[in-house]
């Protein structure tokens, strides 16, 4: 099944030591990233001296008597800090089986999704209350198709956006001005952000925002093992956001006050060659907080877009939310959650408000022996959002209305992890961690969903595919996919990618006469995970597992169902293992199975007859390799398979193999 290695890797390892910058940033057409934590990096920045001194004449006074420094560099740039990275990536794939309508065979500099190969950064002083701040990049997610970030040769050139930031403060409070530039930030789940679950996934294959973890590799694996996650950027978590950002403290009543005016990555990004329409963002937050960390805040976030390119007066396409977020610790008992109402209106959907909230209760483990986290979650079909933490099953503008295809997220019910959300919607859910077992930490959840409405539309679901996603997501050689809106790639047309994976649509024949659903639909998902830690000739060893099970049907179900009863049914499995032959090489390992089945009221073949049946496999080997504390080097090689029984032409295999070479400077 799977064969040797293709001798082009090592050419293209060689390649991804030795390519200049210069060459580094050809990438392809349309690559990019999206606005969580996509293009997300660390900057480490290194303190320069007073740029009077750089340009002193006499160096023996550091600039200070120079008559032309002292005023210009002295007093107005003082104290100059830059930093930035460079990440060379580097894949050579080679298929056995190719999939219809992508190429067999790929080297690439870049990897296709948007992600910066070169960020530099420069901020310095002008005032000592204000700052200025500029970063230089090649290959931008906000500047794809046209403009600075895009050559009209088909090359990635660089682009520079700049920054202000100011801080000024008043009797009332301390205040900070950010305008330009794209910052990261989150408001509250409901709101803007970015949903990070419960950090349940594979190690194998890292990801663009991943730090260096300062030269010392093995922290990666070992901070996994320990806290459940490994060491992520600042910005992990968080949304794009391009405009004005206005912040501040108010020290006799203990809040924080924020406002926000600008672009999101949806209506700011990739897509923004296609757009005639003016579209604009704005929220607020006011922040009140008490003793032990407790808060409650006010929040709102609203998105603002015209229906036609002539249309000034005013902007008749909007969705508004206005929420309230809260916070309470009680001798380790926490409760959290979100609770408020949010509507979405255009010349063709009507006026509608729906509720949506949620709330979160950490039992400690002195109670019970081990923590215990539970949820409940409720969001109307009309409370919606391209930009929070739950995903939009109900209203397809909100995806589509923004972008030429069907974008970021799919429209429609999908299988959802644990810690997902999804609005009409409602759950529960269960998770127990650091159940300890000599060498053995395991942790499971589960989570069981239905609809609140049953939508005379609601013909569709979609899950997505875990064992070899960024596979998947590379297929078609470069993201955005411009396909037309409802459409997919592959010979059925049903594969929709996203960043750094797939969906798969599925249609539901379960209707009555006219069409419409016979039943609302009902999700099932559980996690089970394992981390084993041991000594190998005094050298740490690692081992990871973990299985997803889950199910959607047409009743409720305490657990997934395995069997016909599902619409659709799937198991993903992944098993990581790392070894630290020293402080600075790791050996790493992957093997990857996932089984994806559907019933008869879903899509039957004309070929075969039945449903789909679906197999998809995974053995890869790589390693980490540090050079020094600011420069490591990431190797990775797969072999994969795909097949699905019940529709022949969906099948690929082959191998593919990656160099990321990370340096921060």
């Amino acid at each position: 099944m799977y064969k040797r290695v293709h001798r082009k890797w090592f050419f293209m390892l060689a390649l991804g030591l030795m390519t200049s910058l210069n060459g580094a940033v050809y990438a392809q057409q349309g690559e990019g990233s999206e606005a969580s934590p996509a293009m997300t990096f660390k900057k480490v920045p290194i303190k320069l001296p007073r740029i009077g001194t750089l340009f002193s004449v006499d160096k023996s006074d550091e600039g200070i008597s120079n008559p032309v420094v002292q005023p210009l560099f002295k007093n107005y740039l003082n104290g100059l800090t830059v930093g930035g990275f460079y990440r060379g990536f580097f894949l050579n794939r080679n298929m056995s089986h190719g999939y219809p309508g992508t190429p067999d065979d790929v080297i690439r500099v870049g990897d296709g999704q948007i992600d910066p190969v070169l960020m530099l950064y420069f901020s310095g002083n002008m005032t000592p209350n204000t700052s200025f701040g500029a970063d230089i990049s090649a290959a931008s997610p906000f500047f794809v198709y046209q403009g600075p970030g895009y050559g009209r040769d088909g090359n990635s050139q660089p682009y520079i956006t700049a920054v202000l930031r100011g801080s000024f403060k008043t009797k009332l409070g301390t205040f900070n001005m950010k305008a330009g530039g794209i910052e990261f930030l989150t408001i509250t789940p409901f709101t803007f952000g970015a949903n990070v679950n419960f950090n349940r996934y594979s190690v194998f294959e890292r990801r663009p925002w991943d730090p260096g973890a300062e030269g010392n590799v093995k922290t990666r694996y070992a901070s996994y093992y320990y806290s459940g996650t490994i060491n992520q950027d600042a910005r992990f978590g968080t949304q794009a956001f391009k405009g004005y950002i206005l912040n501040g403290f108010i020290p006799a009543i203990n809040t924080n006050v924020d406002f926000f005016y600008g672009k999101t990555q949806q209506n700011g990004g990739y897509f923004r060659i296609n757009q005639t329409r003016p579209s604009s963002n704005m929220g607020a937050r006011v922040k009140k907080n008490f003793k032990n960390g407790n808060y409650i805040s006010l929040n709102t976030f609203n998105s603002y877009q015209h229906s036609d390119s002539v249309n000034h007066n005013k902007a008749d396409v909007q969705w508004n939310i206005y929420t309230s977020e809260y916070f309470l610790n009680f001798k380790g008992f926490t409760l959290s959650g979100e609770f408020g109402a949010g509507r979405y209106m255009s010349p063709t959907v009507k006026e509608n408000w729906s509720e949506a909230f949620t709330a979160d209760l950490t039992i400690p483990k002195k109670v019970v022996g081990i923590p215990i986290a539970l949820r409940y979650y409720q969001i109307g079909q009309y409370f919606t959002s391209n930009v929070a933490n739950f995903n939009n099953t109900t209203i397809a503008q909100v995806t589509q209305g923004n972008t030429s295809v069907l974008g970021i997220n799919p429209f429609g019910g999908s299988l959802e992890n644990v810690g997902d959300m999804n609005n009409n919607r409602r759950g529960a859910a269960i998770n127990l961690t650091s159940i300890k077992v000599w060498k053995f930490t395991f942790a499971t959840g589960t989570q069981i969903s239905e609809e609140l409405q049953k939508l005379d539309v609601d013909t569709l679901l979609y899950y997505s595919h875990r064992v070899n996603s960024l596979v998947w997501s590379r297929l078609p050689n470069y993201f955005p996919v411009n396909v037309p809106p409802g459409q997919g790639i592959g010979p059925d047309g049903r594969i929709s990618v996203y960043y750094r994976g797939v969906s798969e649509k599925v249609r539901i024949l379960d209707r009555n006469a006219d069409g419409t659903p016979t039943s609302k639909r009902y999700f099932n998902s559980w996690d089970i995970q394992a981390k084993f830690k041991n000594k190998i000739f005094n050298r740490d060893f690692y081992m990871f597992y973990l299985g997803t099970f889950s199910s959607a049907q047409s009743s409720l179900s305490a657990t997934p169902k395995f069997d016909d009863d599902a619409y659709i049914r799937t198991q993903f499995h992944e098993l990581d293992v790392y070894y630290n032959i020293t402080s600075d090489i790791v050996l790493a390992l992957y093997g990857g199975l996932e089984y994806v089945k559907g019933n008869q009221y879903t899509d039957i073949s004309t070929v075969t007859g039945k449903p789909r049946n679906q197999v998809g496999t995974a053995i890869g080997y790589g390693f980490d390799y540090s050079f020094s504390r600011s420069t490591t080097l990431y190797f990775r090689h797969r072999w994969f398979t795909f097949e699905d029984k019940g529709f022949p032409a969906e099948k690929f295999s082959g191998n593919e193999a990656t160099v990321e070479l990370k340096m921060f400077f």
